[in-house]
């Protein structure tokens, strides 16, 4: 029997440590969560910027809305390489509404407008396969569109291809009769 408490007496001490490492590391997490939501929350504030894609995200947004485009778009580009669909999808729609900004503040004849709402249309495209939920990214590219509108290649009327016509084929059948 002694045998027996012994075994169960390490054991548990083995069940204690684990859980000791287990509610150490959970407190780690919940105290980075803690600083990373504290930093979304208020981005200006903060002159360290954490790793999370989330933090990097709300930075480039804080940074767009400050009117530093370029150091907005290298954020968002880092934030694009995220496995997270819904970060991914807004990080393309935030970078083409920067370049849809960027394309109506130059002047209407200018031809960095046209490649600025082409990489905007671009993006908005990118933003809709990943999320085709997003209303405000189908709005803008129709605002996009409107602005550049594309030309499609052929501009002659649809005809039937030679040979497409329907054939009638008239199949005629037999009939065996088996003993």
């Amino acid at each position: 029997m002694n045998k027996y408490l012994n075994v169960a007496h390490w054991l548990l001490v083995v069940v204690a440590v684990l859980s000791l490492l287990a509610a150490g590391q959970a407190g780690l997490s919940l105290w980075q969560t803690g600083k990373v939501n504290a930093f979304i929350s208020n981005p200006a504030s903060s002159e360290n910027i954490p790793e999370h894609l989330k933090a990097q995200f709300a930075k480039a947004y804080n940074e767009a809305e400050q009117g530093k485009a370029k150091e907005a778009m290298e954020r968002l580009t880092t934030v694009v390489a995220t496995e997270d669909e819904d970060l991914e999808a807004a990080a393309y729609f935030n970078r083409g509404n920067i370049h849809l900004q960027d394309a109506r503040a130059l002047a209407a004849d200018d031809t960095g407008r046209v490649a600025l709402i082409g990489l905007a249309k671009q993006d908005y495209r990118t933003a809709l396969l990943i999320d085709s939920s997003l209303w405000d990214a189908r709005y803008n590219l129709e605002l996009a569109l409107r602005m550049a509108p594309e030309e499609s290649a052929d501009k002659k009327p649809y005809a039937k291809r030679k040979g497409s016509e329907s054939v009638v084929v008239k199949a005629v059948g037999f009939r065996v009769d088996l003993p």
